[in-house]
């Protein structure tokens, strides 16, 4: 993942809440372009951060079971506040509900307790629709796991737990 929105989670309640943090680096390579001279991260970037967290936390949930999880809708998305370097977002998605395959997410992110971005995320577990003998799913799930792992570390799965 080029992208990378998220550095650690800081609590985990699988399927249900997950609390992360995202410090945004001097040196990433967006900021040449967005602005040089006042660099900060982009809301889409912030917004991605947000839809990082509630894939993981959902994906954990069900212990990888769906090869993907996609984002099929963003509703009510508020930015309040820019991310400069050497600024932490600390990050927080909660699942609101499921109906008919889709779940509800809400969303937010915070520095020194002001809100940057916060929304409503609709998410759907999907598969790659691939023939089973490809073996798709499968390799998509253990590239999932092996990357939560490197990303994150052997997060210990509790409503309270920290890394």
């Amino acid at each position: 993942m080029k992208y990378r929105q998220l550095d650690r989670i800081v609590s985990l309640d699988p399927g249900q809440r997950i609390v992360a943090e995202r410090t945004l680096r001097a040196d990433e390579e967006y900021l040449k372009d967005h602005f040089p001279r006042f660099p900060v991260m982009p809301g889409v970037m912030m917004l991605e951060a947000l839809h990082q967290a509630a894939i993981w936390m959902i994906r954990v949930g069900d212990d990888f079971a769906s090869p993907l999880v996609l984002l099929r809708e963003v509703r009510n998305v508020k930015f309040g506040d820019f991310l400069s370097p050497g600024e932490t977002l600390l990050v927080t998605a909660e699942r609101v509900k499921e109906n008919d395959g889709l779940i509800t997410v809400k969303a937010t992110a915070e520095k020194q307790g002001r809100v940057t971005v916060a929304a409503r995320l609709i998410l759907e577990r999907s598969g790659s629709n691939e023939p089973p003998e490809t073996g798709t799913d499968a390799d998509v799930i253990r590239r999932a796991k092996k990357q939560f792992k490197q990303l994150f570390g052997d997060v210990s799965f509790s409503p309270t737990s920290t890394t």
